[in-house]
């Protein structure tokens, strides 16, 4: 009988043992949850003067270019340079050149066409001046010798036909075509011989020696530019116009008032300009609007001993850098970090709470952001990146860490 009563015994004193051993242990002590402080770092709000600047690109063209048409018909004798003419020691710069690139000064000799039949054309035209005159010379005679056959009657009742008068009309009327005449062939001899019409260059050309050239379709020769100054294509968005402080109708400030400036790889200013007119037009695919800038002095010129090195010019056809500064602003800038969206950011109040706080912004450069409205003066900032924010939440800054490091011993 004790075979089968023994076991339970013994299993009944082992667990009696156990819970006396866990009735020894002393109960776990409560925890109490304490939140984590962040730290973040903050910069101060400071009012600042700003120049509103954007930085776009753009495409040089210049700001006079024309087609030379040949003005009278003829073959074409010789284009520049002539080497029968030879250097002219009075000559700045290079002689003209009627090819892709050449230069040429007002007035300089392009081109010869041949004046062959013009010159006999003149001649024709000389002569029937003089057939005129002396036909209006020998009315005027038989008109004077009418009146002396006319007698004593009253010569002003005599007709008109014996007074010669439709005669002397005639004459003169012929005599004036003839003198208009003349000056056309003289003119026709004066344009057989192509001038530049201003300083400029040669984009390419459209006739050359041997060929014979016309009015009408005929009559392309070439085309050149002015060196004088360029414009520059650009487009903008609506903000950024409105940011520099004018309207697509330069209601704002004046159009000379916003600086362009033509930079390099280096940043550095190679050209200063001037914003100088809208051109009306929003491209339908980038919605931008089209602007146009002027650049003075900016091509390559022999002729002009300008202060810019030759490296510092530019090309017709250039895609170039640039920057506008326009109008003043008073901003305050803070970093991109410190904006939750757009146009919220976090301020931390003077017992270390944090505010959530919606602002205006004037503009955006990629890193910092200039702040129109809804900051004051000497405000903290909190630029640290949070990913959890409530409002009135503590934080503690960097700089106070920093000296809480540096007052141990």
């Amino acid at each position: 009988m004790r075979k089968f009563i023994l076991p339970p015994l013994l299993f009944l004193a082992l667990f009696g043992f156990a819970w006396f051993l866990a009735t020894l242990r002393p109960e776990p002590k409560e925890k109490k949850f304490v939140p984590k402080i962040p730290f973040v770092e903050y910069t101060e709000a400071r009012l600042q003067e700003l120049r509103a600047s954007v930085q776009t690109h753009g495409l040089v063209r210049p700001r006079t270019k024309t087609t030379l048409l040949a003005e009278t018909s003829g073959i074409i004798e010789a284009v520049a340079p002539f080497a029968e003419i030879g250097p002219d020691a009075n000559r700045s710069g290079p002689a003209p050149s009627f090819r892709a690139g050449g230069f040429f000064r007002k007035n300089d000799l392009l081109l010869t066409i041949e004046d062959t039949d013009l010159k006999a054309a003149l001649a024709v035209a000389k002569a029937n001046l003089r057939r005129a005159e002396l036909q209006l010379a020998q009315e005027r005679e038989m008109a004077k010798q009418a009146k002396i056959e006319w007698g004593e009657r009253d010569w002003q009742k005599a007709p008109q036909l014996v007074r010669r008068i439709p005669q002397i009309l005639k004459a003169e009327a012929e005599a004036e075509a003839a003198e208009a005449g003349l000056l056309k062939a003289e003119q026709d001899l004066q344009r057989a011989k192509v001038r530049a019409p201003f300083e400029g260059r040669i984009i390419h050309t459209m006739a050359d020696v041997g060929q014979r050239v016309g009015l009408g379709a005929s009559s392309a020769l070439a085309e050149v530019y002015a060196l004088d100054s360029g414009e520059i294509d650009l487009s903008l968005s609506r903000s950024e116009i409105g940011f520099l402080g004018f309207s697509e109708e330069f209601s704002g400030l004046d159009a000379n008032a916003i600086e362009v400036e033509v930079v390099d790889e280096s940043d550095r200013v190679i050209f200063r300009g001037s914003l100088e007119r809208s051109e009306g037009i929003v491209d339908s695919r980038t919605r931008l609007t089209k602007l146009v800038a002027r650049v003075n002095d900016c091509f390559a010129n022999p002729f002009n001993k300008r202060k810019n090195p030759q490296s510092d010019t530019l090309s017709v056809g250039q895609f170039v850098s640039l920057r506008l500064v326009g109008q003043r602003i008073s901003a305050f800038v803070v970093p991109d970090s410190a904006f939750r969206d757009r146009e919220t950011i976090l301020i931390v109040d003077e017992d270390g709470k944090l505010t959530t706080r919606k602002v205006q912004v004037a503009h955006r450069t990629g890193t910092e952001v200039w702040i129109s409205v809804g900051l004051k003066e000497g405000e903290r900032v909190c630029t640290t990146p949070l990913e959890i924010v409530a409002e009135g939440m503590e934080v503690r800054m960097i700089d106070d860490l920093a000296e809480s490091n540096g007052s141990k011993p």
